[in-house]
């Protein structure tokens, strides 16, 4: 479970550079969002995951094909990879390089551990910080200072979106479920200018839930730092296998 533990780390739920460019310049009054429209990306990550048994450490190479393929390797250090995995629709895959060792998830077993319906779509959207739901006619839309609040309900999620008025991207996050009262937080920042196109650099998840077993509240945070950030590059590769000789976990 320690080892499924960073490699679901690397999925959240990416040393961002330090110059930070002016690429806000107006402040809006109409709710135009800045959604990242792309094909594919790549990027060079590092992650931070940590909650009361564990503090892990990892720079992961991410590859994204939209609402497709999330692929992506795991080094904790000395440059050695330890763990690739892939998550499609269905499934989460991960191999540990280390032990040889493989093991198949279905990508709702983190529904179960969570209490939110997690899936492709919904990590796809952490990663890169676009609007995870869209906004409807229902949604409760309010503008206060520096933001637009977009209040929403999904099954049972009550959802706050907090939306920069100057950057017209999607920066904060509160999900709050009625029935289990567990809740997830997502603040986004470090935005940066990738070929003409806007990307936060910089993610923090929180998910505060209840254990089954024991019904103790439990806090698990994950820090991302994107760098060397590429949107639709041509030769991106999202090939995958299990080696014959590993062995299920």
């Amino acid at each position: 479970m320690n080892r499924l533990i960073l490699c679901l780390a690397g999925l959240l739920v990416f040393t961002a550079c330090n110059k930070k460019l002016a690429i806000f310049s107006s402040k809006s009054s109409q709710l135009n969002l800045n959604n990242l429209d792309y094909e594919n990306l790549s990027m060079k990550s590092k992650i931070k995951y940590k909650d009361e048994n564990r503090d892990l450490k990892a720079t992961a190479n991410i590859r994204v094909r939209k609402d497709s393929i999330i692929w992506f390797s795991l080094t904790p250090g000395l440059g050695i990879e330890a763990a690739r995995g892939i998550v499609t629709k269905d499934s989460i895959i991960i191999i540990d390089k280390i032990h040889k060792e493989y093991q198949v998830l279905k990508v709702s077993d983190l529904s179960e551990k969570y209490h939110f319906d997690f899936d492709l779509k919904l990590l796809e959207s952490i990663i890169i910080g676009n609007l995870i739901w869209p906004i409807t006619s229902n949604d409760v839309i309010k503008k206060e200072e520096g933001y637009f609040k977009v209040q929403k309900t999904e099954g049972d999620l009550m959802v706050m979106n907090f939306i920069g008025t100057n950057s017209m991207k999607l920066e904060k996050i509160q999900a709050v479920s009625d029935t289990s009262r567990n809740a997830m937080f997502i603040n986004y920042s470090e935005f940066l200018k990738v070929e003409n196109k806007i990307i936060p650099s910089e993610i923090n998840v929180q998910i505060n839930y209840r254990s089954k077993r024991n019904k103790a509240k439990k806090v698990s945070k994950v820090q991302i730092k994107h760098s060397k950030i590429n949107i639709n590059k041509e030769d991106l590769n999202f090939s995958f296998s299990i080696p014959d000789k590993y062995d299920p976990m």
